[in-house]
């Protein structure tokens, strides 16, 4: 029930009077004018806690800002100041002292319809939620974001003698801070950072074991505590290859590479020619094989072939035909060498433009190839270099020369390399035995057919715990088996969904709550993936909103004319009853003095 205002103002009159009249007529008339004040503004303040005053405040109708988290009270303070008429604050999911939350932006441009800018404090929202704003126009006022890596990238699935290499961007917020690689229990390389913002950063790495691992970036906060991100990695054992080697003629480098490969267990059919129509023949890790002729059967059971150019000159048409179709039919990698100082073009096997080097006096050099950008190989090399054409790819080069020493291109459904080199041999002497194999890993690697993978997409890439994730197969892998937390053998439960535009996809929506690796379980094989805590890598979650609102911020639109709305708000109470009971107090303590 409400009373009119007249009748409040004559009851308070009354109930005033009445009060006065009491403090007059006592006999003990010491503090008399106290006690009549303290009356008249107990009985204003009960007078206005009965019916509390209202405010007429001008708002913009076509403006507001948005809170969100990590906004700065200091800026929004700014922010209101440098506006006129002010515009409403609202709130998402942050809490925020006279701002209006929102939960859904679909009932908020419902309710404010007028409104075409946005001043977003904070650090801004996500790209999907961002969109629902719709066609307004973004102001952004950013928070500076808390220290911590705003990018990184590295290889989730190596081979076992490969680099991890992770490469990224760090801002360092207070203070200058020391990032680490932490990799097999021990810090594996660092780097410090001046106070700022979007430094890069590059560690590199080589795992001796195989197997899934979590490696970590760590760095210390003002506060000296640790706060560390995940890098989980997957090793592979390397790919066992059988390869048939076709040389011309007995040599120290056929020698070290058969024994090489053998000793890492690659199939090797080795066929060395000791006379003009005389071979010598070994196999090693392989079934009994027939090595006097280059045939079909042959050709179908292994995965590279290596000769030279006197052995690729000696074959016979019909096996250098055979040899065209396992490259372009079943994928089979080819490598001509030429260890000479006259190599020429020819056609399919050596399809390359030889250029001589300059250096006349140059015997040996340094190389590098693929995973080995930072070696210290140093090779013998021929007179020649090798110009890269269009569709062709290099694998060992020069540093600084622009000179390619081998490089590979596609022939139907396998490659064909060309290579330069004389020999490597020499890195197994001088004990290099690790570049020794790098080399011949990445060779091999680049040239045999890889092998069918399942098409499977996890998203969102950096996935964790308590948020949804999709896992998408394609192809023929269109079932999962199930899905299990490899620590615990915990199954995650799966809600899966068939794709109206394409048909042999299929999404899996899942919702998992323990972080750690887990095991997708396919007809044919498992596939490890990683599930970050729901904390994790919470800086560059938070530089991702911040570049999506800039983004958006670029997309300027035609300004909208100003309206202003007006609306009563009520004053706040509690200063009332503040006073009332400060009044009531003085009159209650006076008359028992």
């Amino acid at each position: 029930m409400t009373i009119s205002l007249p009748l409040l103002l004559a009851l308070a009159v009354l109930l005033g009077a009445w009060l006065t009249w009491e403090a007059v007529r006592r006999a003990d008339r010491r503090r008399l004018a106290g006690r009549i004040v303290a009356s008249w503004v107990a009985v204003g303040c009960l007078a206005l806690l009965v019916s509390p005053p209202s405010i007429t405040r001008t708002y913009s109708a076509t403006e507001a800002i948005l809170l969100t988290e990590g906004y700065s009270s200091d800026t929004l303070t700014s922010v209101l100041k440098t506006l006129s008429p002010k515009p409403k604050v609202f709130s998402y999911d942050v809490k925020a002292d006279r701002a209006t939350q929102i939960t859904d932006f679909t009932q908020f441009k419902a309710r404010n319809p007028a409104v075409q800018t946005v001043h977003f404090l904070g650090h801004g929202l996500e790209e999907e939620t961002l969109t629902e704003l719709g066609n307004v126009q973004v102001i952004p006022h950013l928070s500076r974001l808390p220290t911590g890596v705003l990018s990184a990238f590295w290889p989730h699935k190596i081979t076992l003698g490969e680099e991890v290499k992770v490469q990224g961007k760090f801002t360092s917020a207070d203070q200058p801070t020391k990032l680490y690689l932490q990799a097999a229990g021990a810090n594996r390389d660092s780097i410090e950072f001046k106070k700022g913002a979007e430094q890069p950063f590059e560690f590199r790495f080589r795992p001796k074991a195989s197997g899934r691992f979590v490696y970590h970036l760590q760095w210390k906060g003002a506060d000296d505590s640790v706060y560390q991100e995940a890098i989980p990695v997957t090793v592979q054992e390397p790919r066992k290859l059988a390869v048939l080697i076709l040389a011309s003629s007995p040599s120290f480098e056929v020698k070290f590479l058969k024994n090489a490969l053998a000793q890492r267990g690659h199939g090797v059919a080795l066929r060395t020619q000791v006379s003009k129509g005389i071979f010598q023949t070994e196999l090693v890790n392989l079934p009994a094989l027939s090595l006097t002729r280059i045939t079909a059967p042959l050709l179908q059971k292994v995965d590279v072939v290596l000769l030279d150019a006197a052995m690729l000159q000696g074959l016979t048409g019909v096996e250098k035909q055979l040899l065209q179709q396992a490259v372009r039919q079943r994928g089979v990698g080819l490598l001509t060498s030429f260890p000479g100082s006259d190599p020429k073009q020819i056609p399919f096997f050596s399809e390359a433009v030889f250029t001589p080097i300059p250096e006349k006096t140059a015997k040996n050099a340094l190389v590098i190839w693929d995973g080995e950008t930072a070696s210290t190989a140093t090779l013998p090399i021929t007179s020649f270099a090798i110009k890269p054409l269009g569709g062709q790819q290099t694998l060992v080069w020069r540093p600084g020369k622009q000179q390619a020493l081998a490089v590979r291109s596609r022939k139907g459904l396998g490659q064909v390399g060309v290579s330069v080199m004389p020999e490597t041999f020499p890195l197994a002497l001088e004990g290099k035995e690790r570049l020794y194999q790098s080399y011949w890993a990445s060779m091999l690697s680049s040239l045999a057919a890889p092998l069918e993978v399942p098409a499977v997409l996890v998203l969102p890439n950096l996935a964790s715990v308590q948020e949804p994730v999709s896992v998408t197969l394609s192809a023929g892998n269109t079932s999962i088996d199930r899905i299990t937390h490899t620590a615990t053998g915990k199954p995650v439960s799966l809600v899966s969904s068939a794709s109206a535009l394409f048909t042999n996809r299929k999404t899996f929506q899942l919702w998992p709550q323990t972080p750690g690796w887990h095991s997708l379980a396919l007809p044919d094989n498992n596939l490890p993936f990683y599930f970050y805590p729901s904390a994790a890598w919470k800086t560059y979650q938070l530089h991702q909103r911040q570049q999506a609102l800039l983004k958006k911020a670029q997309v300027l639109l035609n300004p909208a004319r100003n309206t202003d709305i007006t609306r009563q708000e009520p004053l706040p109470l509690w200063p009332f009853a503040l006073v009332l009971l400060t009044a009531l107090g003085f009159l209650w303590v006076e008359e028992k003095l």
